[in-house]
């Protein structure tokens, strides 16, 4: 009898197989009248005992049928914008072959998407157009799933800001991307054209969820160094360019207290209850985030 590891390992391969058969007519994945592979039909030999109205096949499919629905679905959920911008058929074939590429390693659905955004800038099923906007839609969408389970820290007073040492609050993202992608948000279709330009977004949990905002060039380079912590003064020890004039600073400094985005490094987290915001209630509520994203 081999090791029970070993028996689950194949059990959960199996289950990853190319969904086919006459469950795949129950999904939204375009049809595909391959029959299962020689190897599913050996593996479920193997796996299952056939019983008195389903062979070993039929029984192993009940399982692999239930994993399919569940991560598609799944990761679906997560992407909202992306399904609008690439169309049903497109969308449907870009999720078959991600989880084929990168199928459930975890007990948990939560970052079943994290690849979605690499995977999806070099997929030959779109052209380089889409795959430059769809790749930073998802990288988008799953920033804001980020910024959901990401610790939070109480934020610093201004009056500390001088002599502690700072950091930017864990929930925040910030993404540069090769096309204004947050313009997709309120789109209701893609429709990408001149317009493509170097953008610089941060993403964080505030008040009824994942919010978004345009940063500048500079003020984007600010916050990465904030990110990585340090003095008021470390912030501007290397010049950045284009330099920013005072009222510059000044405006973006307010834009981040107000944002509760400035912490100081080492500082207690908050402790998140589940039930504290309606639009928070749980982290398998992730998706509603990349839903509900605002401006």
């Amino acid at each position: 009898m081999q090791p029970l590891e070993e028996t689950q390992r194949k059990f959960f391969a199996a289950l990853q197989m190319p969904l086919r058969g006459t469950s795949r007519r129950s999904t939204h994945l375009p049809p595909n009248d391959e029959g299962h592979s020689e190897e599913f039909l050996t593996r479920a030999e193997e796996l299952m005992a056939a019983g008195d109205n389903l062979s070993a096949a039929e029984r192993l499919e009940l399982y692999h049928r239930q994993y399919w629905f569940r991560v598609l679905d799944s990761l679906a959920d997560d992407f909202p914008v992306l399904r609008r911008m690439a169309g049903e058929e497109k969308f449907w074939e870009l999720l078959e072959a991600y989880l084929q590429a990168h199928p459930s390693s975890s007990y948990t659905l939560r970052h079943l998407g994290r690849f979605v955004a690499g995977f999806t800038a070099g997929w030959e099923g779109l052209d380089e157009v889409q795959q430059r906007w769809f790749s930073a839609v998802a990288a988008l969408e799953y920033a804001a799933m980020e910024a959901f389970e990401a610790a939070e820290r109480e934020p610093l007073p201004p009056e500390r800001l001088v002599d502690t040492e700072l950091e930017l609050q864990p929930h925040v993202r910030l993404l540069a991307m090769p096309v204004p992608a947050d313009f997709c948000h309120g789109w209701d279709e893609f429709q990408a054209g001149e317009d493509e330009a170097r953008t610089h977004i941060a993403v964080w949990r505030g008040e009824g969820g994942a919010h978004m905002a345009r940063l500048d060039a500079v003020e984007y380079e600010l916050l990465l160094r904030l990110r990585e912590g340090g003095l008021l003064e470390d912030l501007f020890a290397e010049p950045v360019e284009p330099e920013p004039t005072p009222e510059e600073v000044q405006g973006w400094f307010s834009a981040w207290q107000s944002r509760g985005w400035i912490t100081a490094r080492g500082s207690d987290v908050i402790e998140l209850k589940v039930g504290d915001n309606e639009d928070w209630s749980g982290v398998d509520e992730m998706a509603s985030q990349a839903m509900a994203m605002e401006e």
